[in-house]
């Protein structure tokens, strides 16, 4: 899976093991950043395709990604790139995907 990268100047460095962030953010480490007013949370290639979320701190576009991450865990098809690889990192860390 490839992902999003932005300039560094725009990166959030985020503490994933910090509480009370979801454990999902800590596994799978989502790139978060900074787009005008709002942070950014997202794991894929482009927010469009890739596990998206938003907040007006990094912790609410986390918990908002964690959100999105859930919903789309539900209805993914066995053709969902980023969803193939979310169970991919679960399975090698013997870790169970909900």
């Amino acid at each position: 899976m490839e992902q999003m990268n932005v300039d560094e100047a725009a990166k959030v460095v985020i503490d994933y093991s910090a509480a009370p962030l979801p454990k999902s953010a800590g596994i799978l480490q989502p790139l978060i950043y900074r787009k005008d007013e709002n942070y950014c949370c997202v794991l894929g290639p482009e927010p469009s395709t890739g596990i998206f979320g938003t907040g007006s701190t990094p912790q609410e576009a986390i918990v908002d990604w964690d959100v999105a991450l859930t919903a789309r865990l539900a209805t993914a098809g066995d053709d969902d790139e980023v969803i193939q690889y979310v169970r991919d990192v679960y399975k090698a860390g013997n870790t169970e995907v909900w």
